[in-house]
Order: structure tokens, then sequence, then C-alpha cells
């Protein structure tokens, strides 16, 4: 039975989340999964889905994978009893290394299972580093209206704090899109700034995928230079908080960090000047029994089982992943289903598919790359990759509030990698989608966003859609942000150019990559970490 938590706004969500969700928020003793108290199955047989056109379908498994996202029970990151006022420590997420984090790879090799054909079903742990918070928090004093307490989270992996954190004068220098008003030369923001001993606030831009432009250069420097801390502002929709994802294999950095909403910093610079308490006490888990994540892998063996097309999309996140992983997710049960009833139909695949959920997402764990070390590169004819923003409906901000276009949008791209027979497939089934969308068409040399850089830089045939809509790693992101129409047409040109490709002879598809592997350049360089079952 679902819940119908996916369609509460999220203060109303928050509002019901049981105080046994905070329970065992730092894990167990022995540093692995954590327990949660009497949590329902994530593997029990969920509502029956007819397998029907390609976007109902896929909007159906997303939402029950929303329900597992959404279910207090999974949760064991609630730091707070004060929900009302600290609210901002209790968002949900399946975030990398958490418990839900884990129950969501869970859920998706429990759907794998139910789908007839699909064998060698295996869910394979990767050692990764986890940030696991225990309190954060920021106190600023104010001259008439007592403490000022915005609502915050923290930028994993920017740093940490004792347990009673530290304590600095707020110093603004500006803006990290200032940066590039000063062709990019961080030094010019600290110009007659003196910061040590400071925590320092600025107010960042968001780009593609929600990354902020400049940011982690301003940090470095203020850590240079002597800051305790940072305060980083969002231009998000409203004030919403907006997380940063980190790339773990730079490790864990000195200035403890927090993000505010993009309200919430235009009031902290006007408290220039004043003394704060900022707060980020949390552990990092070292890779091993205390930290890891998950890939799983679900087969369905063709006639050529020396070839694989690998359909992939991550499934961890920071928040409510609406319209990040949710159309992906429902999509990847979609195509494995649409796929097995084919080959029950009539008679095995030309070559064999392999359905993959990956982990680690958020903190750049690159779970993808992993997946494909696994299975061989040199054996995978195409990686499809089912990114962020599949579906996202269109806003903009009038007068600081989020106003729906009644478009899709625009920060999406359909990456194709330079390939003489994949390019010309892709385009003929997803032409009607790109018109009809908006949506841009790069090649995969030019704009490589998100996980496919990793199959482009394996010398792998690769497309997929990635991109952001303008709730892209905010609480708001639920399930209201995408459109089922837009997933309609998506997904229609997936199946449509699955089919395709399946009808091409992969070593042939391999061969035609000549350009595409000239631009690859060098591999990020994560190995596959142990040995697969395939059939």
């Amino acid at each position: 039975m679902r819940v119908l938590l996916k369609r509460l706004p999220i203060l109303i969500l928050l509002g019901v989340v049981p105080l046994a969700a905070c329970v065992n928020a730092e894990g167990g003793d022995d540093g692995a999964r954590p327990p949660v108290t009497n949590p329902p199955d994530p593997s029990d047989p969920t509502d029956d889905i007819p397998l029907g056109e390609p976007g109902p379908t896929s909007y159906e498994h997303m939402l029950e994978y929303l329900d597992v996202v959404l279910d207090p029970a999974f949760f064991d990151e609630c730091l707070t009893t004060d929900l009302e006022n600290e609210w901002y420590k209790c968002l949900p997420g399946p975030r990398t290394g958490s418990n839900l984090g884990h129950v969501v790879h869970d859920w998706g090799v429990a759907q794998m299972r139910g789908i007839d054909g699909i064998v060698n079903i295996q869910q394979q742990p990767f050692p990764f580093p986890v940030f696991k918070p225990k309190n954060y928090e920021l106190t600023i004093d104010t001259p008439d209206d007592g403490p000022f307490m915005p609502a915050v989270f923290p930028w994993y992996f920017q740093g940490i704090t004792p347990p009673e954190g530290i304590t600095g004068e707020i110093i603004d220098i500006g803006s990290s899109r200032r940066l590039n008003q000063l062709l990019g030369n961080v030094l010019d923001l600290f110009i007659d700034r003196d910061v040590s001993g400071k925590i320092i606030m600025f107010t960042a831009t968001q780009a593609l995928n929600a990354s902020v432009v400049g940011a982690q250069e301003v940090l470095d420097e203020a850590a240079r230079q002597g800051a305790v801390g940072a305060i980083v502002a969002i231009e998000g929709p409203a004030n919403e908080l907006v997380a940063q994802n980190y790339n773990t294999i730079e490790g864990l950095r000195p200035l403890p960090t927090v993000l505010v909403g993009e309200f919430d910093g235009d009031r902290i610079t006007e408290l220039d000047g004043q003394m704060a308490r900022l707060t980020v006490d949390a552990t990092v888990g070292q890779p091993g029994p205390e930290g890891f994540s998950y890939n799983s892998y679900a087969f369905l063996p063709g006639e050529d089982r020396e070839h694989f097309m690998v359909i992939g999309t991550p499934i961890n996140g920071w928040f409510t992943v609406g319209s990040e992983r949710g159309p992906g997710v429902g999509g990847l049960i979609y195509l494995a289903r649409y796929l097995a009833d084919r080959a029950k139909r009539e008679g095995p695949l030309p070559y064999t598919v392999v359905f993959t959920f990956t982990g680690a997402h958020e903190v750049l764990g690159f779970g993808q790359e992993r997946v494909l070390q696994c299975l061989g590169p040199e054996n995978i004819a195409t990686y499809v990759h089912l990114g962020a923003g599949l579906a996202s409906r269109g806003y903009i901000e009038v007068a600081g509030e989020p106003t729906p276009t009644g478009l899709a949008a625009t920060q999406r791209a359909l990456v194709i990698s330079e390939n003489t027979l994949l390019a010309p497939a892709v385009l003929a089934a997803f032409g009607d989608t790109v018109a009809s969308q908006a949506l841009t068409v790069s090649a995969g040399g030019v704009l490589n966003p998100g996980e496919t850089r990793a199959a482009y830089a394996l010398q792998i045939p690769t497309f997929g859609i990635s991109g952001a809509g303008l709730f892209h790693h905010s609480p708001s992101d639920t399930a209201d942000k995408i459109s089922v129409e837009y997933l309609s047409s998506v997904m229609e040109s997936y199946r449509d150019t699955v089919d395709a490709l399946l009808a091409l002879d992969p070593e042939s598809i391999r061969d035609a990559n000549g350009v595409a592997n000239g631009l690859a350049g060098d591999p990020i360089g994560f190995q596959c970490p142990g040995e697969i079952e395939i059939p």
C-alpha cells in the first residue's frame, strides 16, 4: 500500500517523522549499517504496476522509489527532536552511507528480482569514506533582535568542528560570481580583508547540476589565509537550501562550511562584523567497515553473451530527489521490464543487457565507473545513462518566488558520443523530444556532465540525458517537480533508441567510436571492487 507522504509539503513531512527515527544516528558500534526501529521490509512486494506505456509505467515505479525515500522508518539521520524550529536537521534523503542510502539499494535489487527473465541479480559493496553529521547549526549575534539562527546544511567534507563549534566574527567577502568578473583571480576577493580567525560569508551562483561557480577556490584561499569557518549562500529558488556535491578523492578539507538559502544570505550580509558560532560536528568513516556504498547488477542474457549494453542510473542523493533521481530510477525499472517482456515474447535479445543502480553519486564516488570496470569496458557496446532531470518542469523566479513556466526545464542536455552509428540512432529516436522540450544536444567530448564522463573516458559509446531543474539538490525537489508528459516522450525515446541499438552489431558500434576515443582523455581511476557473476 503506497504511503501518501510524497504529496505533502516538506514541512508537513518533517512534522510526522517519529522520534524513533532519531535513534542510532551515528550507526552501530562496529560501523555496520545502523538499525532502524521496526522498519518495513523494502523487499516486500509493492503494488502491482501493469507494464503499460513508457511514461506512466516509469512514473509509477518512480513513486514507489520515492515512497521508500520518504518513509521515516528508514531514515537514521534525524538530528533533532525540535522539528518545528530545527526542521533542517531532519531532512530525509538517500545519502551515501546512511541507512536510507543503503535501503534504496536493497529496494532496487528487490525490484529486479521481481522481473521474470532477469538473472544474476547481485549487490556489490564498495568501500567509500562516509561523512556522518552529528549536529550542525549557525548562531549569529544581532544588535537588536537577539540571536539569528538560519536554516543550514553542511557542505560535506569541507571541514568539521569540535562539538561545541567555533566562534568568530563574520566577514562578508562578496560573491564567487565576482571572482569571474575579476577574471578568476581569487586573491582579489581578499584585498583589504583580514579573514584570519573569522568566519567568511559569500554568495555563490548555481550552475548545471547545482555546482557553484568558483566556490571551492574561494574556500581554499580563505583557509590558507586563516579563516576558521565559512557560510555560503546559494542563489537557488526562494530561500531553499541547495546541497553541494564534493569530490571525496580530495579528502577532508580544513574549513567547516555551512550552506544557507539566498534570502538568509542577504540577512547575514547585513550582519557583517557580528560574532557567530558555527557548528559542523561530524565524523568521517574510513573506507571499509566504517564506510561503503553499493552497486547492483541485473542481467538479461542475449544470444551474444560476450557483449553488453549497460543501462544505469544513480540511486543515492541529497534530499527528496523527486526530479533528480526519481525518473531515472523509475525509467530503469521500466526498461528492464520492457526488454524482459520483449525477450519472453520474441526470444533472446541479440546481446546481453545489464541494468545497474549505482552508488555514491552525490559525493562523486562514480559507482558507474566501478561497474563498467567489473564488466570490462572492452565488452560494452553502449552505456545508456538515465541521469538527473529527465523530465523536470521549468520554473523562473518572479519577485523571488519560483513560478512555473509551463515548459520543460532548460538545464538539460542529451549527451552523445561522437560515434557514427550511435549518434544517428539516438537523434532519430529523440528528435521529437528534442524539439518539443527544447532539449540541448551535445557531443560527448564537448559537454559531458555527471557520470557519463566516466563511461566516455573508458572509450565506451555513451549517451544519456543529464541536467537539473530549479529545485535540484533542494528539499523541495518532490514528485510534483516532474511532468508525466515530458517523461512519456523521454522514455519512449530511450526505449526506441535501445531497440535500434540492439539491432546493430555491437562490434560495429564500438568500431564507429574512433572520434570519441580520440577525445576521451584519462579515466577517473576507480576500479572494480570485486568479482561479479556474469551469466
